[in-house]
């Protein structure tokens, strides 16, 4: 059988979009200087009903499908006319590997009234009608769920109900589009920042206070796979107000979820450990703001026998900094409802690394979602 559109017969059109056969270019290529094109598609108004000869091969690949359906039905319900109506375009986050929520073929107009003859199809990203594919749960009311959503699942899901107008004796077609994403959560790492009193800069025994600090702060998060990074201390003499001039070291560090033994947890869980990993991290974090609390604490039972090196009561500062996976990445212009989400990299856009943001590709053309290389 053929799959040229425009070879096909009325039956045989309708069957190759049913059997998900591949459309073709060649009606698309018609529309671009046509009349009809320019009115249903580009004003989103309805055209003047045209002969079959006339419409098939101006109309865009999406609308092919409504109208073989239309042609097929016509013979048996003696339509006379059909009207063509399009929504604006919703957009669609789905949490990777997950189920997507259900995506409705209706309207709230349409939801309170009864459709004679309804009759529902889903085109998926690659143009082809989606009944029948595992990853697409399709009810009999045109109600959609994406199985398991992967980032190669991203893209532009069309539905199309049509019905019968029994008054007036013509079909109705309404098109109604979603822009489908896959997002990840971030993955976070806290970089923190601190300061301990000391004698002078100079003074050896900093070194070997700042070597201590390190091995107890690695002890403290071992358990959770977790590890610090970028520790870093400087000397500061620093002027406080109704103290006079205090000599202060300032250590900063990172803590991620990605120390040893964090590969062998991720292996414990079916698709991705984002969640697990997150949840490590944060439990690193509650605890080594615990443990600048106690010292805190310790500190004021102290009173007159301070020690050489003690903590500068409420000097840690705790930020949240985010990463995204590769192929993945945050834009609230774009996604502004998800804007704390990592999104998918869209077309011409990729990230090679965990940044934050997808980059513009402008040496090779990216026609699909969530590239990792340019």
């Amino acid at each position: 059988m053929s799959t040229n559109p425009l070879d096909l017969t009325q039956s045989q059109k309708f069957m190759a979009t049913a059997t998900n056969q591949p459309f073709t270019s060649t009606a698309w290529s018609a529309c671009h200087d046509s009349h009809y094109c320019n009115k249903a598609t580009k004003q989103n108004e309805p055209a003047p009903m045209k002969s079959a000869a006339e419409l098939l091969p101006r109309c865009p690949l999406s609308m092919l499908v409504f109208l073989w359906l239309s042609l097929d039905l016509s013979q048996h319900l003696s339509v006379s006319a059909a009207l063509y109506q399009s929504l604006p375009q919703v957009k669609v986050y789905v949490k990777i590997y997950y189920d997507s929520p259900s995506l409705l073929c209706t309207t709230e107009e349409l939801s309170d009234i009864e459709l004679v003859d309804p009759y529902f199809i889903w085109v998926g990203p690659s143009g082809r009608n989606i009944k029948g594919e595992p990853y697409a749960k399709i009810s009999e009311t045109g109600r959609l769920i994406l199985k398991s959503f992967d980032k190669s699942m991203s893209g532009d899901y069309t539905c199309t109900v049509s019905y019968k107008d029994v008054a007036q004796n013509k079909e109705i077609f309404l098109d109604m589009k979603f822009s489908v994403y896959a997002y990840r959560e971030p993955d976070f790492s806290f970089k923190f920042s601190t300061r301990y009193h000391t004698q002078e800069c100079h003074d050896p025994a900093n070194n070997h206070f700042f070597r201590k600090f390190k091995s107890v702060e690695k002890e403290l998060i071992a358990d959770l796979t977790c590890r610090i990074t970028d520790v870093e201390m400087k000397c500061h003499v620093v002027k406080v107000p109704h103290k006079g001039l205090i000599t202060e070291l300032f250590i900063t560090f990172k803590v991620d979820p990605f120390g040893y033994g964090w590969e062998e947890v991720c292996r414990k869980f079916k698709h991705d450990c984002e969640d697990e990993t997150n949840k490590r991290v944060e439990k690193a974090r509650n605890r080594i703001e615990a443990f600048f609390k106690k010292q805190s604490i310790a500190l004021d039972n102290m009173k007159d026998n301070t020690p050489t090196f003690y903590y500068i009561a409420n000097s840690l500062n705790t930020i949240r900094v985010d990463h995204c996976r590769p192929g993945f990445g945050k834009n609230k212009l774009t996604h502004l409802d998800c804007s704390e989400c990592c999104v998918v990299c869209d077309h011409g856009m990729y990230s090679p690394t965990n940044d934050v943001f997808c980059k513009p590709c402008t040496s090779v053309k990216i026609n699909y979602y969530g590239a990792t290389a340019c």
